[in-house]
């Protein structure tokens, strides 16, 4: 009995010790679970999904993904034409132990700023110090194919590679990717990224991952690439969803500006310019573009003094400036300054705006030999500009030259009557191409003012033709 009674006193002891152990067991460790979690944010691939990946592999003080979200996080700032530099330094700080992730580094490093992104001197300096050699390209390659690290973010360095550095490789490395990571949106969307050709890629991701906006910007940019007859609505419509997403991006407002500044939208192009400007003050992109929206605005005192501070700056477009704060300039009546400008702008770009401006200055100086030159320079240039062949027959007819002056009325008149013609087709054009109905009678609106205006000219250059014929005795 005594023994018995030890047995059972033995076996509840050790059912009191096993539903004790059960009931103060420690629950399960959470790191796996947040680090499925992290991984899940990474394939979805959209900024904000990146950016939540990074916080959360960051708390979670684990190395490895805390390096591939700032990674990510960089390379695809440099895409959307974001400040990159932060990401850039969190990866650094985080970098693991291992060749393979300073080449990683090396590899964003040398990848593309957008040349939206910042001041041109700025774009310029980065590319020139950071482009890498076939031959660094190709051993990055080799070690992406074998490296440390996630297969997605080694993926998605290869493609990056291959879209900036070996378009002969893009649509075999693209196909095999997109394969082999079927129905992962991070991969999808480098794939699509690469080019025009592989832009239902982004279409698709879009579709999965509706936060996935990082794809807008690509796709507007694709719009206006269509030959030809360019997708104005749609490019709207993309870069104004990015500049919503991505508001601090230099890339995206100047490219909506340009849209705006296409459509002749020019109160809208300004507003979109002075944002960018906002972000970048030396943005030279911008700042051309404000100088012509605000020549078309006609505010020409602040076109002449924003075209001042393009050439304040020097390096970029000071052909450009010249001749846009002449053409203000001449408008605002100051002549010599006008002259002395359109003077620089010709000793940096011939071209037949230029000499067209500075025929027009000739004559108003009546230096009739010159102005004549001029613009029979411009014509040679570009048979297109009807403006020049008008002004030599007018030209010529204040030297009393009745026949050649009336032939170069015929040029202008057969120039003018081809530029309408051609106007029609655009219409023809545009009503079969792409776009909606509001922004297609937009486009068709702005070639019939055209048109009108062209063909009053035409009729004009037709009279003096027959007037000048009249007096030349024909």
């Amino acid at each position: 009995m005594r023994a018995a009674a030890l047995l059972l006193t033995l076996a509840l002891a050790a059912c009191a010790s096993r539903d004790t152990a059960i009931g103060l067991a420690a629950p399960p460790d959470p790191i796996p679970s947040r680090a499925r979690e992290i991984d899940r944010l990474v394939e979805r691939g959209c900024y904000r999904c990146l950016e939540q990946a990074h916080e959360a592999a960051a708390a979670a003080a684990d190395p490895v993904r805390t390096f591939e979200t700032a990674l990510l996080l960089a390379a695809r700032s440099k895409e959307l034409g974001l400040p990159f530099a932060p990401w850039i330094d969190r990866a650094r700080a985080a970098t693991p132990s291992g060749p393979d992730w300073s080449d990683y580094l090396a590899i964003v490093d040398a990848l593309r700023i957008d040349p939206l992104a910042d001041d041109r001197d700025v774009t310029l300096l980065d590319t020139l110090k950071n482009r890498a050699s076939a031959d660094k390209v190709a051993g990055w390659r080799t070690d992406l194919a074998t490296g440390a690290g996630s297969p997605l973010l080694r993926t998605y360095l290869e493609l990056s590679l291959i879209c900036q550095y070996i378009v002969e490789d893009r649509n075999v490395t693209i196909a095999a990717a997109v394969q082999r990571f079927h129905d992962v949106p991070l991969v999808e969307y480098r794939a699509g990224a690469c080019g025009p050709a592989q832009a239902p890629h982004l279409a698709a991701v879009r579709d999965a991952v509706p936060e996935f906006v990082d794809v807008d910007f690509a796709l507007g940019r694709y719009a206006m690439d269509i030959p030809q007859q360019p997708d104005q609505d749609e490019a709207l419509r993309r870069f104004t969803a990015a500049r919503a997403a991505f508001p601090a991006s230099p890339a995206i407002v100047a490219s909506l500006a340009a849209v705006r500044r296409d459509r002749e939208e020019w109160a809208d192009a300004l507003d979109a310019y002075d944002a960018t400007l906002a972000l970048v003050p030396t943005h030279r992109d911008a700042l051309l573009g404000r100088v012509v929206t605000l020549s078309h605005l006609s505010r020409h005192e602040d076109a002449v003094a924003t075209a001042t501070h393009i050439l304040d700056l020097g390096n970029w477009f000071t052909g450009e400036a010249y001749y846009w704060r002449a053409w203000n300039e001449y408008h605002l009546a100051r002549i010599d300054e006008s002259r002395a400008d359109t003077d620089k702008a010709k000793g940096l770009m011939h071209n037949a705006p230029v000499l067209v401006l500075s025929g027009m200055i000739e004559w108003h100086e009546h230096r009739l030999d010159e102005s004549e030159a001029e613009l029979q320079d411009a014509l040679t240039l570009d048979a297109g500009q009807c403006e020049a062949a008008f002004l030599l027959g007018s030209v010529r007819a204040e030297r009393r030259q009745w026949t050649s002056g009336a032939a170069a009325f015929e040029l202008a008149q057969r120039c003018y009557d081809l530029s309408v013609t051609l106007r029609s087709e655009a219409i023809a054009r545009i009503t079969a191409g792409p776009g909606s109905e509001e922004g297609k009678a937009r486009l068709i609106a702005r070639q019939q003012r055209a048109m009108t205006e062209e063909a009053q000219h035409r009729d004009e250059a037709a009279q003096n033709v027959a007037q000048l014929q009249k007096r030349g005795g024909v």
